[in-house]
């Protein structure tokens, strides 16, 4: 059954579309904030796709990792370039579904399934389950970056709401926001429900968060943010703070249960994410496992799940959290804090694109870069690495 007939999908994909027409509403954002944001992310966009075109044309494929779970050839070079790993099985879903055997090792349960159904709702408009996996990324990619300026201006100025952005832009791992991956879809529905419950519009910060819930395993983590923003408006518990919190809650607990409902037909088991998440990235235990596990396997610059880039990255991120807490409104800080150390509980394996949803550090880090040089040698450092991944990445080479 192709994943955009399941009822649940067909709301989600109605949702998003809403959500992005109703962009622009959310705040007040200046004309000219949005065409400097738009033409840095088209230069932007234009290079690394030109880089990710490139290497395919012109360096070596990784014959032994093109030799997994991967799609027919796609008809252009520049297609081909994101056709890698994760996108694949979102697209596998797109065009089939869940149900149908695919006659290769089967690890849809890993993926949910909000982003395969806007593909496939989107597919016959484009013609190709490519380019509307592109377009829907890039869309939600841009809009988000409206939606961090809004959010970040009026409270640290504009000088860290554009350093924000240009840090979502350059980050090494920021071209997967670009690529067949749901992280892009995932950050626009949570700054989305973040505006939202900002200014009190509690149902559609709950629909939003029910929507990033469906996004990714993670997604349920948008409602902390959503939460504290109610918390901070409701001095006292009352049947209208109760009704407000419904809102929010309700469709949360919709969109687990459509899940769980879509989980259980496809796979058996309501709770196959968990079954999975195990199977690829290790079995649940302490913060610092990673990192001892990649000390005694031998750590490599950068490697599957022993790499010291991860590494590096992810104490960073360990570090950071105090002064979130510190500096920066309570429920940004939770919400980075489990998108930080869910993943650490497994293994370190991806944490460079798995930590691309928490924007407080994102925020933190354009707080921290205030002088020129400074951002100057951080942002050329971010760029030129990330054109390195997305080579790599389009080669065939493991990034994240």
């Amino acid at each position: 059954m192709p994943v955009c007939q399941a009822p649940t999908l067909r709301f989600g994909y109605v949702g998003v579309h809403r959500m992005l027409r109703r962009a622009a509403t959310l705040a007040p954002v200046d004309r000219d904030a949005v065409r400097v944001i738009l033409w840095r992310f088209v230069v932007t966009r234009l290079v690394i796709f030109a880089i990710a075109t490139g290497a395919v044309v012109h360096l070596p494929i990784d014959r032994t990792e093109a030799r997994g779970f991967h799609l027919p050839p796609q008809p252009h070079a520049f297609l081909e370039a994101w056709a890698r790993y994760d996108a694949c099985w979102y697209l596998t879903i797109a065009q089939h579904g869940y149900v149908d055997s695919i006659g290769a090792e089967d690890m849809r349960a890993a993926f949910f399934p909000l982003f395969p159904s806007v593909i496939a709702a989107l597919t016959p408009v484009v013609g190709q389950p490519m380019i509307a996996s592109l377009v829907i990324s890039n869309v939600c990619y841009f809009v988000f970056l409206v939606l961090l300026w809004t959010i970040v201006e009026p409270r640290w100025g504009e000088r860290v709401a554009e350093a924000a952005v240009w840090t979502y832009l350059l980050f090494p791992s920021a071209f997967f926001l670009s690529g067949a991956y749901s992280e892009s879809l995932l950050l626009v529905l949570t700054a989305g429900a973040l505006l939202m419950a900002m200014q009190r519009r509690w149902l559609a910060a709950g629909v939003l968060v029910a929507l990033a819930t469906l996004t990714r395993p993670l997604g349920v983590v948008a409602v902390v943010p959503v939460l504290a923003e109610y918390g901070s408006s409701t001095e006292r518990f009352s049947s209208e703070a109760a009704r407000r919190l419904s809102l929010i809650v309700l469709p949360l607990a919709g969109a687990l249960a459509a899940y769980a409902v879509v989980a259980w037909r496809s796979f058996g088991d309501p709770l196959a994410i968990l079954g999975m998440e195990t199977a690829v990235r290790g079995s649940v235990g302490t913060p610092w496992q990673p990192f001892v596990a990649m000390w005694q396997d031998g750590p490599r610059v950068h490697a599957f799940n022993n790499s010291l880039i991860d590494a590096v990255l992810a104490l960073a991120a360990v570090v950071s959290l105090p002064i979130l807490f510190a500096g920066g409104p309570r429920g940004y800080a939770c919400y980075a804090l489990v998108l930080v150390f869910v993943p650490l509980s497994e293994s370190l394996m991806s944490f460079n694109r798995l930590v691309l949803p928490s924007f407080p550090h994102a925020i933190l880090l354009a707080r921290a870069i205030d002088r020129p040089w400074l951002r100057s040698t951080v942002f050329a450092s971010f760029g030129t690495l990330q054109a390195v991944w997305v080579a790599a990445f389009a080669t065939w080479h493991w990034v994240a």
